[in-house]
């Protein structure tokens, strides 16, 4: 080779690749609370730091709504954690640990990570458990249709009597993501739930509590929760909220004898994917 042709070629090669690294390098608006990937755009609130307003996979509309605002803030939205026993019903049980009067920080640490501290306060059910939540995202490669979600609560010595959704990922429109999909107990037969007549909740229990998936049987569109290891036991809550117009379906975490205390944690995945990317089986798609 030409040892002229050496310069221009390695400026266009360096070139290139900061371009490459561009397009797909995660870019994190700390003003504004955004978070920019190859292949996802995220949007929390300015107000409420744990409240995720938008969510867009692969070129996507906004995924999520939100539905409020009441007491101090919206009360629904994609990053919840409720629980909740006999709705429906005169007298029922609602607590929020991440919901309408939530405040706190959001702070990012690297490039590729968020973290929030929070607690809710000073609104119906307001919990007043300290809650700390984590994101990772990925740049490229078979990871890049997933978002990491670590989630922390501080129960302290005084136990939370009561089954715990540690994390609500909100899919919308409701009428779209009509379906859960997910393994049944022996992790062999894959089952398929509908939100109908889930206005208030459904509890499957014959689910191995690996993963599930809020699916969108016409367009193919969806995204798997896959949890990550926990001692926690876990059921799995189907579910819709008129409010947001959302499918609302998350894990359960059931109370031990005389309720929560001490530090709990819960780690899940939320892997996005189309048609193109996974056919609906109990086999999950490449970096979920």
């Amino acid at each position: 080779m030409n040892k002229k042709i050496l310069p221009t070629f390695a400026a266009v090669f360096i070139i290139s690749m900061l371009i490459v690294t561009t397009v797909f390098a995660a870019t994190i608006d700390p003003v504004n609370r955004t978070v920019t990937t190859g292949n996802f755009f995220v949007d929390w609130s300015e107000t409420n730091p744990e409240e995720i307003v938008e969510i867009r996979w692969n070129g996507s509309p906004n995924l999520t709504n939100s539905a409020g605002p009441s007491c101090s803030g919206n009360l629904e939205y994609f990053g919840n954690s409720w629980a909740s026993e006999g709705e429906g019903t005169p007298g029922f049980f609602f607590g929020s640990l991440v919901g309408w009067g939530t405040t706190g920080t959001w702070n990012t640490p690297t490039n590729k990570k968020v973290n929030v501290a929070s607690i809710s306060s000073g609104c119906f059910g307001s919990a007043n458990v300290p809650v700390t939540t984590k994101y990772q995202f990925w740049d490229s490669g078979a990871p890049a249709n997933r978002i990491k979600v670590q989630r922390q609560f501080a129960f302290g010595s005084t136990p939370y009597a009561h089954d715990v959704r540690p994390y609500i990922p909100r899919l919308y429109p409701q009428d779209g993501f009509t379906q859960v999909l997910h393994p049944d107990s022996a992790g062999t037969t894959l089952r398929t739930e509908t939100t109908d007549g889930c206005d208030f909740g459904c509890i499957v229990s014959d689910w191995d509590g690996s993963w599930f998936a809020i699916h969108n049987p016409a367009t193919g569109l969806g995204m798997i929760v896959r949890r990550g290891s926990s001692s926690v036991p876990a059921a799995l809550w189907v579910d819709k909220d008129d409010g947001s117009f959302t499918n609302s379906s998350s894990v359960l975490l059931l109370q031990p004898t005389g309720g929560f205390t001490g530090t709990i944690r819960e780690t899940e995945f939320l892997c996005f994917y189309d048609g193109s990317l996974w056919t609906p089986s109990t086999r999950l798609p490449r970096g979920c």
